[in-house]
């Protein structure tokens, strides 16, 4: 593969992120639109896919396809950025890999039995994989934190995951402390600042590629 085609595949591959998000979306909005009745504010997400709701075939579809994207976005991310601006971001990249991997795969094959929490293995696993998922989350968010503020130019994006961190750490908070009726909204400051943070970091690989090239280690 020449250096021409490479380039225009990680290119693409950069905007991965920002098509994911949209089908993330995509699945909230249709998946709410046949499951009747669906409450955003107390219920949460993962009722859309449950084995027993109502619009668990269209919110599975559209929730697998974003996985896809959301899969070969961080990958190429990881691998694009290893080894380029600094250790701490490579490491970062590649628990962010680890992250996207046990989320797709977990909420593949261990989507909720029904709505809420009935305590099968199904939901057990699902819990599980949901904590495994918030730590690594946190865990890249903070090695991107202290990865960026080290560059010289890419600073706002250390600033950018610092206001992730924080929105992450008070959707947990409100998690436990508001009442069930709005369990939904407090799960939505967790979920939505991942999806868009994923977002921001794909727009700005695309930016540094555009900038930069595919080759360039200077930060």
């Amino acid at each position: 593969m020449d250096n021409i085609k490479k380039a225009q595949i990680i290119r693409i591959i950069s905007l991965f992120g920002i098509i994911a998000g949209v089908f993330y979306f995509l699945h909230i909005i249709l998946g709410k639109i046949y499951y009747n009745g669906y409450d955003p504010l107390s219920q949460a997400i993962s009722d859309l896919t449950a084995l027993s709701s109502p619009s668990k075939k269209v919110a599975s579809i559209l929730s697998f396809i974003y996985g896809v994207f959301n899969i070969i976005f961080v990958i190429g991310f990881y691998k694009f950025f290893k080894g380029k601006i600094n250790k701490t971001i490579s490491f970062g990249s590649g628990v962010f890999c680890i992250m996207a991997l046990i989320s797709f795969l977990g909420y593949t094959f261990f989507p909720l039995s029904e709505a809420g929490y009935a305590g099968t293995f199904q939901d057990i696993m699902h819990v599980f994989v949901t904590v495994a998922v918030v730590v690594f989350t946190i865990i890249t968010i903070i090695l991107f934190s202290i990865g960026f503020l080290k560059t010289k130019n890419y600073k706002y994006i250390g600033i950018i995951s610092i206001i992730a961190f924080i929105f992450l750490i008070t959707g947990a908070i409100l998690i436990n402390i508001l009442p069930n009726e709005y369990f939904g909204l407090a799960e939505r400051i967790n979920v939505y600042t991942v999806i868009i943070y994923t977002g921001i970091l794909s727009l700005w690989m695309n930016r540094y590629i555009n900038k930069n090239g595919v080759r360039t280690n200077v930060a």
